[in-house]
């Protein structure tokens, strides 16, 4: 039986064992990572127009009517979210296949064939994460609309944090069995859910996602200094070209990290699963 730090030294090297296709991954996170700065550039335009607006016409932004909001500007906005969504789903679709062939004990990488299979298997992913997460999520969001800012505020935050914390950890072992199976069903699957995390040891299996976490978010963050040190450089080295700038560093983190990343603890999370069912 593997140890916990087995799993996740085996993740580290896993996405090493296909560079071009560590890449391919890389352009999907890519092309998200500049869609969101083109997002957030144009929320910014849209957030100063109805400040002027408001400004001029002595009301407050809550009061702007519809009718006299950059329709252009939010045409544009919504339709980058929603190439943003599409190419979040084939994300989550290449990320199935990982979780597939963590299970599968296969050693090189997933490819990117089938792209219509990937992208019904992105769904299937999305809409298991969306569940398991839609209830606290509501009672969070409930909780600020109904109850505004008290005490039990807190209380309610609190509660929704926890469950949070209780669907990610569930939620993890719900899309392996959906994968393993390729079932949507299987991962709603309560019982063999729970009997597999209880076949590998609730112990081990919050041990070894904790550490996982830990790994990744030591490696986020060392990667994120490199960056952010590399951003100083091209700031001071070419003067007001923030957003190319912001563009460059996106796509370089995409390309690169976010893509291993995600490969890395989806094999993990794999290999966990490969030996919940031994």
């Amino acid at each position: 039986m593997a140890s916990i730090t087995d799993h996740v030294v085996e993740g580290l090297k896993y996405p090493f064992n296909d560079i071009k296709k560590l890449l391919g991954c890389g352009i999907l996170f890519a092309l998200i990572s500049a869609l969101s700065v083109f997002m957030s550039t144009k929320s910014l335009d849209i957030f100063r127009y109805c400040v002027h607006l408001a400004e001029n016409t002595n009301t407050t932004l809550s009061h702007i009517p519809l009718s006299q909001l950059p329709a252009g500007d939010i045409y544009i906005w919504v339709g980058l979210a929603i190439l943003s969504l599409i190419i979040s789903l084939f994300i989550f679709g290449y990320q199935y296949r990982v979780v597939r062939f963590s299970i599968d004990r296969k050693e090189d990488l997933p490819g990117f064939d089938d792209i219509v299979s990937m992208l019904v298997n992105g769904i299937k992913y999305f809409i298991v994460i969306v569940a398991y997460n839609i209830i606290p999520a509501l009672i969070l969001a409930g909780g600020i609309i109904l109850v505004g800012n008290s005490s039990v505020l807190l209380i309610i935050s609190l509660i929704s944090a926890l469950l949070f914390i209780i669907a990610f950890f569930l939620q993890i072992m719900a899309l392996n069995n959906m994968v393993a199976h390729d079932s949507l069903k299987k991962a709603f699957d309560i019982r063999e859910i729970t009997d597999n995390i209880s076949n590998l040891g609730w112990g081990k299996y919050i041990g070894i996602i904790i550490f996982t976490i830990i790994v990744y978010m030591i490696i986020m963050v060392a990667v994120n200094f490199i960056l952010s040190l590399i951003t100083g450089i091209f700031i001071a080295a070419i003067s007001n070209q923030a957003f190319f700038v912001s563009i460059f560093i996106a796509v370089i983190e995409g390309l690169f990290i976010d893509s291993y990343g995600a490969i890395f603890y989806n094999r993990v999370f794999g290999s966990v699963y490969r030996e919940s069912i031994k």
